[in-house]
């Protein structure tokens, strides 16, 4: 009995000399042992544990994507999953939140917010004339990713100091959507003004095989600028007003 106590204590101490070294690995070690597993994620200038580190260039698929910073949460491993808290800084997005990888490769997210230029929008909302201004921010209050496909997601954005420059110069005020996954999967979403100088009211739906949008401008209170920049987006209306139609592909089908 004595000697079973003692090689369970023995064991115990082993276990805890173990978990230490591991708590207090470098993570530059660590991702270099796992970098063949790690896919089109290119990680550089490393630093941190394992549990708390930092990637200060990080790259997918050859672009760069900004500096890395994670939290592992160690308890979930015990039940099978990898849980992390991440905050991405790029030059063009910044990103952070709550994720969850699970056992069947499913990601589930929560609490997650991004930033990003409302320029990016431009190759979406296809209005060459005008270059788009401002900030668009996301917050996915519900997320869960199987692959790199979207099975549940409830969310909202918001288009803050929206305007426009280039052939027209406007102020838009802030314009937010609401989104969410329906029964079949696809996204769907309406998009509204919040009372600045557009007004706005229109829906969007997005799936595999493709997206599409509609959306009707128009000036509140004749404002001239916002006027004279709705020349350059969608088809004028009798009433002065611009209905804007948008479709394209997710993906390149042939």
């Amino acid at each position: 009995m004595k000697l079973f106590r003692l090689l369970l204590i023995c064991a115990l101490v082993l276990l805890l000399l173990l978990a230490g070294l591991v708590a207090m690995m470098p993570a530059k070690a660590a991702l270099g042992w796992m970098q063949g597993r790690l896919g089109p994620l290119q990680m550089e200038d490393v630093s941190g544990t394992i549990w708390n580190g930092r990637a200060g260039r990080v790259s997918a698929h050859g672009q760069p994507v900004g500096a890395l910073n994670w939290t592992l949460h160690p308890l979930a491993l015990l039940g099978g999953r990898v849980d992390v808290d991440l905050a991405i800084e790029g030059t063009e997005v910044n990103a952070a939140g709550f994720v969850s990888a699970r056992r069947d490769r499913s990601l589930l997210l929560r609490d997650t917010r991004i930033t990003m230029a409302a320029q990016r929008l431009q190759p979406a909302l296809d209005i060459p004339a005008l270059r788009l201004l401002g900030e668009v921010e996301m917050q996915l209050d519900e997320a869960e990713f199987a692959g790199m496909f979207p099975k549940r997601l409830v969310g909202k954005a918001w288009w803050r100091d929206a305007a426009v420059s280039g052939s027209a110069e406007a102020l838009l005020g802030t314009l937010r959507a609401d989104f969410r996954t329906d029964a079949s999967g696809a996204l769907i979403g309406a998009i509204e003004d919040e009372g600045g100088p557009l007004v706005l009211e229109g829906q969007f739906r997005a799936a595999l095989t493709g997206y599409e949008a509609e959306a009707l401008l128009s000036a509140r209170d004749g404002n001239p600028q916002v006027r004279e920049a709705l020349q350059y987006i969608g088809e004028p209306q009798p009433d002065g007003s611009s209905l804007l139609h948008i479709q394209g592909r997710v993906l390149p089908f042939r």
